[in-house]
């Protein structure tokens, strides 16, 4: 019998629908062969709690409801009670944006997603899965953001964190996704709205005030797989295993494309560069010019001269260290979407 743990993230913007959950747990009750138990998390130590129950019981199939925030906050809270083993992930899309969960093969709302995931495993009692690597971020120096400064929070002491994701982002990527999340009406047409607002200000002569922001360099002490690099700053940092890193743009184009790296981006590129190869960003293709480093990479460390924004997935903090590695294989319960190099695999749970 399949153990099913549905975690829950009533504040997310699909997730908190009416009558989500009770329709959640009807599609539940109707497959045959399934033992579930579903989980509203308000808080992280709710989330702790649900975790460690899940445990308990043996789950062996997670789904997280809420948005990409969500799915990095369950997938750590798994990560600390399961260790490595972590059961199969089966991410439903209840938030605004979706950027990971799409990655992920979870484009239709959460209630279609169960639907057709469970429908598989009544007919067939098994369920079809991909292999997808995750990156695990262990931080130092670390404070909440402060939305309002879009900065650090240096009123509260400073702590190390570890959590397990697929998308880590500095500089201008982070920077972006605080610029979005501090905008009144967030969503798909304030996240475009913002980037088209970027792409313009980028080819202002010298650049305008949002590009100079967004763009400003970073000074960053980088390590590749033991390897200090040359370049003192840089506009763009992505540590990925997932390729798109929302509204299309493949940065990160080989992401994914095997299980034991995570691909890097450290990118020196200017604001004009950057703007001007958005069709190659849309393509999925490696971008051109100089300095720009792009590869594979198992280990990383970033040091900053002081607390900088940071995203992993939707979750936002500031640190002043990172160090990234490969984390955990996941299995995902996806049959549809396979990565690049990657096929769908039977699992039976």
């Amino acid at each position: 019998m399949a153990r099913l743990g549905l975690i829950v993230n009533p504040r997310a913007r699909r997730a908190s629908q009416p009558g989500l959950v009770c329709e959640l747990e009807d599609i539940c009750r109707r497959t045959p062969g399934l033992s579930f138990r579903i989980f509203l998390t308000h808080s992280q130590a709710e989330l702790d709690a649900a975790m460690q129950r899940l445990a308990d019981l043996g789950s062996d199939i997670l789904a997280p409801c809420g948005g990409d925030g969500t799915l990095t906050a369950t997938l750590s809270a798994a990560y600390r009670v399961f260790g490595p083993s972590l059961p199969s992930f089966l991410p439903l899309a209840g938030g605004t944006i979706n950027t990971i969960a799409r990655n992920l093969g979870a484009n239709e709302p959460p209630q279609q997603r169960l639907t057709k995931v469970l429908h598989s495993l009544g007919q067939e009692g098994g369920l079809a899965h991909r292999l997808q690597a995750t990156v695990l971020v262990r931080s130092h120096g670390e404070f909440p953001l402060n939305f309002q400064t879009l900065g650090p929070r240096v009123d509260i002491p400073q702590v190390s964190g570890e959590r397990i994701g697929f998308l880590c982002s500095a500089a201008m990527g982070a920077r972006f996704l605080a610029a979005y999340t501090a905008t009144p009406h967030r969503g798909l047409l304030s996240a475009s709205v913002l980037a088209i607002r970027t792409i313009a200000s980028s080819l202002i002569p010298g650049g305008g005030p949002l590009a100079r922001w967004l763009f400003s360099p970073l000074p960053t002490e980088l390590w590749v797989d033991g390897l200090r690099q040359p370049e003192p700053t840089y506009q763009l940092l992505i540590a990925s295993t997932v390729p798109d890193v929302g509204l299309g743009m493949r940065v990160p184009w080989r992401a994914g494309s095997v299980t034991d790296r995570f691909h890097l981006i450290a990118s020196s590129l200017s604001t004009v560069q950057n703007a001007l190869q958005v069709p190659r960003m849309l393509r999925g293709e490696p971008l051109r010019g100089s300095p720009h480093l792009d590869t594979l990479a198992s280990t990383s460390t970033l040091k900053f001269e002081q607390p900088e924004p940071i995203v992993l997935d939707g979750e936002l903090f500031c640190a002043q260290h990172l160090d990234l590695s490969i984390g955990p294989t996941l299995r995902v319960i996806s049959p549809e979407v396979a990565p690049q190099g990657l096929e769908p695999r039977t699992l039976r749970v």
